[in-house]
């Protein structure tokens, strides 16, 4: 999974934080550069820079959202689009504040932005210096986070009951950061497995679409066309939907090997107690019964 840390206007994240706001749209100016690698599903840390959250010269980390959308239109456009999630009252301050940060201090034609969602502050910042990952103080956008080290992971854990209570509020699930965590672990081994590109079909991604509903709850597990997954207090659904391959028995052997290999990797990334629980979009019995043979009683 990546994870991105970017510079933040405090001021933006005051007023998000006030108004309890779960999703805001991350603007910024630069419409051509794109990411490298960073896609919807990953998270986006806040860096402030105001002094206040600074330690020895160190940005502090003081939140996160979920990235599920990237954006580019003409700043009237942005504005009638997510108007206060901008992170502004007035479309006034926001023209302002994006001619403030431009180079020449002009209106540009376009910008873009990354829609968040899962909006969590902390208490009190942290630092990637705790993490085991050291930045340059010079740093002035953004910076990817160690994904060898899993520092989205330890930053998360570190926030774990430092969530900042007035950005909270009584309809917020108080897992939300348990579930980015879980989310981070499959992620690292989804890409791990690389099983990606060789059986995106289509007739799977057909398939996987009748889990892929609001009253199933699924998501795809990032761009796959045959996997997906729940998140449900601390179990973790993974559901595989037919890979149409002419041999039946050795699709079941790599659905069984893909199965065993992600339960692997996902204890691995994720040190805690969690229930992993794998189906089949076909409703497979006997291939459910062996994909979950370890939790059989």
């Amino acid at each position: 999974m990546s994870a991105i840390a970017y510079i933040t206007d405090s001021k933006l994240l005051e007023m998000h934080r006030l108004n309890q706001n779960k999703e805001m749209n991350f603007w910024r100016l630069n419409t051509t550069y794109k990411f490298t690698n960073f896609n919807c599903g990953d998270l986006l840390f806040f860096l402030s820079k105001d002094k206040e959250h600074m330690r020895h010269k160190e940005k502090g980390i003081v939140g996160y959202g979920r990235c599920v959308a990237f954006n580019s239109c003409s700043i009237n456009t942005m504005w009638k689009r997510y108007g206060q999630l901008n992170g502004y009252r007035h479309k006034e301050d926001f023209v302002e504040a994006i001619m403030r940060v431009s180079k020449d201090h002009k209106k540009p034609s376009t910008i873009s932005s990354i829609y968040l969602k899962d909006v969590v502050f902390f208490q009190t910042p942290i630092y990637l210096s705790e993490c085991g990952m050291n930045i340059s103080s010079r740093i002035e956008s953004y910076i990817y986070l160690d994904s060898g080290n899993n520092t989205a992971f330890k930053i998360l854990d570190k926030a774990k009951g430092f969530e900042d209570l007035w950005s909270s509020s009584e309809e917020r699930d108080n897992l939300t950061i348990e579930r980015e965590e879980i989310r981070n672990a499959l992620y690292l081994a989804y890409e791990k497995i690389g099983l990606k590109t060789t059986h995106n079909k289509s007739k799977s991604a057909q398939d996987l679409n009748k889990f892929i509903l609001p009253n199933y709850g699924y998501e795809r597990i990032r761009d796959s066309k045959f996997e997906g997954y729940k998140i449900e207090d601390n179990v973790l659904t993974i559901v595989f939907a037919p890979l149409f391959m002419p041999d039946r028995i050795n699709e079941t052997r790599i659905l069984l090997g893909q199965s065993e290999y992600y339960r692997y990797l996902i204890e691995k990334y994720y040190p805690y107690d969690l229930d992993i629980v794998f189906k089949t979009s076909d409703h497979n019995e006997e291939l459910e019964s062996l994909m979950n043979r370890k939790y059989n009683k």
